[in-house]
């Protein structure tokens, strides 16, 4: 198996060689002695004995490393955990983490313990980096209390066989060292023999860390007494920790290799990638992915893109359907299709072997983005070109609905609009992209009119204005009355007022005849003929007698107009004469027949043809009247008798009323008088000058009392204030009142004293707010609105009338406190005490605690429950109070002389001070003795020793005493 082919090249299932991957892996492990240096001792039957782990000595030190390391068995090394004298027992786990870099298919997993094996452990696998946990397999003496599994439990195929189960079969405590514990991950698995078939079994063996963790010692119940030896003979040790599998690359390699980024990867073969060989080469996805089989290699297949791509990516659909899952991606040559066999949409070409063009249908312009095989696009209406990517005449701004026509306004615009945009060519008064309104200053867009609207005119005074709907058009006409010949040059001179239409006077010469036009038909509204045409009617007996122009100039306008000539010859039969050179002789005439001039008459019906060329303006700040010909209300002409033309000003009433528009007289209003209201009325104060409606002001004091205003600062003061207020106003209560007598928050309230519970000094200034009454001057540790209550830091009844010293010190003791020295209960001085801390102060520990320490309180008394009269202790020593004969600080022992340690104390030796060598007695009650004295006591002398009064000391019989008592003891015989 270590080769993907066979020998006549065909693919074929390969896999890396078996090899026990954990060896010379780092393992990382959760504890190790050693490092403080530790006693240990090992378990050997009936005896034990002890060692010493050090960590930072390579000769003592027992780490991770020597898991998996070479050894042979005469010569072990093992990784050792700390003992249970440290603590290591369940419910603690001691975990043992082995990364394998890559995912492995594991077979075994085998643990040599170098102590006996632990009563409790679990192997668990991790099946990506950074994935979950997942139990492997359980090991325990007691399955269902520790880990809730069933021992040995019983696998049915399917998914049920990635199940750990738990069993109980290698957790006695024998052997004592070297016990093995090995895991194979198939055995009991249904689906093992068809192991290639399985997906289960293939996820349940793939691993790419392993952890055992270690989570209950054996012991042999010994640990309950607390024996340091005993606790240091309980330790996790593994000699040997070795794990047999092969680096998994589902049968597409033979080996694993380094990696660019250094890490283990597959060599993959039969055109897959992946540090597993877990997917097909991008370009070889014509098939699924799937893993290598004995029965198939399962090679990946490639694609097949015609030439015209090197990508390609698996389609299910695709695949489902034709049997080739490779659909190509990125065709070139603007190819499409899942083998890159035709065209791209909106593309053509002519023959198969030949790259595609696009279309280039213009998106907006053509029905469809596709074009017939010679690349010409469909248009839409109003579009043309071969892409059609213009628009006809007539047409402007291509664009999703393809040309829209175009929409010009005749009577404003001049020609076709824009192609491009649509924009209107406007004549020289006329804007909007339709060229359908009037520039601003123009109005009455009109078709005949060649700039299209005539500015407006509202006397001179706005450049806004719009056509009239209230009036009609009407003719004025005037005939003529023969007058006197005169020899002046050919002219015909209207004059004109400025910016009118009127005629007040017209004169026409000719070369033989003066002519008088009547002229009182003309002198009505010059502005219903603003801007219209004056129509003038010439006969004459031969056309050279007719003018060849003929020019109205308006003075003082700067406007020239030509009007229209109609010939009407009442001579001259011959056509041809019309055209003659000789000029007329003196006899012949011409005379101007008829002037006709365009106006308009208000109208009170609905007009169906409205005089549009009389204005409606909008007149600016100060005018009035459709032609802005009156000044509005509020103003008056800057030239009295000015006229309409004349500017509007605004009146000079300090804008305390309105003049008239001719005189400029004020009426004033706002408690103002005077010829331009420049005065307050009697009672009332102020600068009527400054032009508002508030200049003048009633006086703003109580009962509308007298005031005087300052002239320097312009203050008011009221004069005549009611008793108890003060101010310039009377707005303020005097010193020691409070109140709102103006009611300039709300309500009016009159002013009354302050209450300040007799906690201020009623001689000071300012002693409460003038308003609300608020004390400002609390005096003995008080605060607040009316010196009700102690400062913080301070305590007692600040209401008291009697007590001398209202509110005290808090004065609470640092070391007991456990909030801020100066915060205690407002009322009784009670402070925060710490825990069994009590006093007002918390100065002193509670009974049965001593020890104030500042920031933590007082520890309990640890008296001796036998020998202590009581569990209360000496608040500063801890001292206890013991029973009689008993001592210590804690009364936990007998005082010299005294025995037999109870709850009723010690009962004293009572040892002879002569006979006994020391006054402390045994734990029985007896004493030691000198040499010569016996008994209890040692108050009574040994045989053959007698008491010596004199010194009080037991003397050894002389020796003939020794033989009379041996004789004695021979015969029988006793000498008294």
């Amino acid at each position: 198996m270590d080769s993907c082919y066979d020998e006549g090249g065909i693919p074929s299932h390969c896999m890396p060689k078996f090899e026990n991957i954990a060896f010379n892996r780092t393992v990382e492990a959760s504890n190790v002695c050693g490092s403080t240096p530790e006693d240990y001792c090992m378990q050997t039957g009936s005896t034990r004995s002890c060692h010493y782990c050090d960590a930072s000595d390579p000769e003592l030190s027992h780490n991770a490393s020597l898991l998996t390391d070479f050894h042979r068995n005469e010569e072990p090394t093992w990784w050792q955990s700390q003992s249970m004298f440290y603590g290591i027992q369940y419910p603690k786990s001691v975990n043992l983490t082995l990364h394998l870099g890559k995912a492995f298919e594991i077979t075994y997993i085998r643990l040599k313990f170098y102590t006996s094996r632990p009563e409790s452990f679990a192997i668990y696998k991790r099946t990506e980096e950074g994935g979950p946990w997942l139990p492997y397999q359980y090991y325990s003496a007691s399955c269902k209390k520790t880990y809730g599994k069933d021992a040995k439990g019983f696998i049915r195929p399917g998914e049920e066989e990635k199940t750990a189960l738990c069993t109980d079969e290698f957790s006695d405590i024998s052997p004592l060292t070297g016990g093995n514990v090995a895991f194979s991950t198939l055995e009991g698995r249904p689906s093992a023999y068809n192991f290639d078939q399985s997906l289960f079994l293939q996820e349940w063996v793939t691993a790419t860390d392993l952890l055992i963790s270690l989570d209950r010692l054996n012991t042999f119940g010994d640990e309950f007494f607390k024996d340091a030896k005993v606790l240091r003979s309980y330790f996790y040790a593994i000699s040997d920790f070795s794990v047999g599998g092969r680096c998994k690359c589902n049968g597409h390699a033979s080996e694993c290799v380094e990696g660019e980024r250094g890490d283990l990867v597959c060599a993959c073969q039969h055109h897959t990638v992946g540090a597993d060989c877990q997917k097909c080469h991008p370009f070889y996805q014509d098939r699924p992915w799937a893993r290598a089989t004995g029965d198939s290699a399962n090679e990946c297949l490639k694609c097949n893109c015609n030439g015209r791509s090197d990508q390609c990516i698996f389609d299910m659909e695709q695949y489902r359907s034709t049997g080739s899952g490779g659909r190509c991606v990125d065709c070139r040559d603007n190819t499409d299709g899942p083998h890159c066999e035709h065209c791209k949409a909106n593309h053509y070409r002519v023959a198969t072997e030949d790259p595609c063009l696009p279309c280039n249908c213009n998106i907006n312009g053509s029905v469809s983005l596709q074009c017939n095989a010679e690349g010409r696009c469909v248009c839409r209406p109003g579009v043309t070109g071969a892409k059609c990517n213009m628009c006809q005449d007539g047409f402007h701004s291509l664009g999703p609905s393809g040309c829209r026509p175009c929409e010009c306004h005749h009577s404003g615009s001049v020609g076709e609009c824009s192609p491009l945009d649509g924009q209107c060519f406007c004549k020289r008064n006329v804007e909007g992209h339709r060229c359908g309104r009037c520039k601003p200053g123009f109005f009455n867009l009109q078709l005949q009119n060649p700039a299209g609207c005539q500015p407006c005119f509202c006397f001179g005074h706005s450049l806004a204005c719009s056509s009239s709907n209230h009036y009609t058009p009407v003719n004025i006409t005037s005939d003529f009355i023969e007058g006197i010949v005169s020899d002046s040059q050919p002219l015909m001179r209207f004059i004109y007022n400025s910016g009118s239409s009127i005629i007040p006077e017209a004169i026409i010469l000719t070369t033989s005849l003066c002519i008088y036009i009547s002229v009182y038909k003309f002198l009505g509204h010059q502005i219903y003929s603003y801007g219209q045409p004056l129509h003038i009617t010439f006969t004459s007996e031969t056309n050279d007698l007719l003018p060849n122009s003929l020019t109205v100039i308006l003075e003082g306008s700067g406007m020239t107009l030509s009007a229209d000539l109609f010939p009407k010859p009442i001579l001259h039969p011959d056509p041809n004469s019309l055209h003659s050179p000789f000029p007329p002789s003196s006899s012949d005439t011409s005379q101007l027949a008829r002037v006709t001039l365009a106006s308009a008459s208000i109208s009170s019906r609905p007009l169906s043809l409205p005089a549009a060329w009389v204005e409606q303006c909008s007149c600016p700040l100060g005018f009035s009247g459709q032609f802005c010909e009156g000044c509005a209300p509020g103003f008056t002409r800057q030239e009295p008798g000015g006229g309409p033309l004349s500017a509007c000003v605004p009146c000079k009433c300090h804008q305390h009323g309105i003049c008239d528009p001719e005189t400029g007289m004020c009426e004033c209003s706002h408690f103002t008088t005077g010829m331009t209201c420049e005065h307050c009325l009697p009672g009332y104060y102020g600068n009527a000058l400054i032009g508002t409606p508030g200049d003048c002001q009633p006086c703003p004091c109580p009962d509308r009392s007298s005031c005087v205003q300052i002239a320097e600062t312009g203050q008011v003061v009221c004069t005549n204030c009611p008793a108890g207020q003060t101010g310039m106003r009377c707005q303020t209560c005097e010193d020691g009142y409070y109140g709102d007598p103006m009611g300039q928050s709300g309500t009016v309230r009159p002013c009354v004293r302050c209450n300040c519970n007799g906690n201020v000094d009623f001689n000071a200034v300012g002693i409460c707010d003038h308003f609300t009454g608020r004390c400002l001057k609390c005096m003995g540790h008080t605060e607040g609105d009316h010196c009700q209550r102690c400062q913080r830091g301070f305590y007692g009844n600040a209401l008291e009338q009697t007590s001398g010293q209202k509110c005290k010190p808090c004065s609470c003791s640092s070391a007991g406190t456990s909030g801020h020295v100066n915060e205690c209960h407002p009322q009784t001085g009670s402070c925060h005490c710490l825990s069994h801390v009590t006093g007002r102060d918390c100065s002193y520990c509670e009974v049965g605690f001593f020890n104030l320490q500042p920031g933590y309180g007082c520890e309990r008394c640890k008296c001796s429950p036998i020998g202590s009269t009581s569990q209360a202790c000496h608040p500063f020593t801890g001292e206890c109070v013991c029973r009689p004969g008993v001592e210590g600080t804690l009364c936990d022992s007998c005082r010299l002389g005294f025995f037999g340690f109870s709850s009723r104390g010690c009962r004293a030796c009572n040892c002879d001070p002569m006979g006994s060598v020391s006054m402390q007695c045994h734990g029985n009650g007896t004493c030691q003795c000198r040499q010569g004295f016996v008994g209890y006591k040692c108050d009574k002398c040994e045989v053959n020793y007698f008491h010596n009064r004199a010194n009080h000391q037991c003397e050894e019989c002389p020796v003939c005493y020794s033989l009379v008592k041996k004789q004695v003891g021979w015969s029988g015989v006793i000498l008294l």
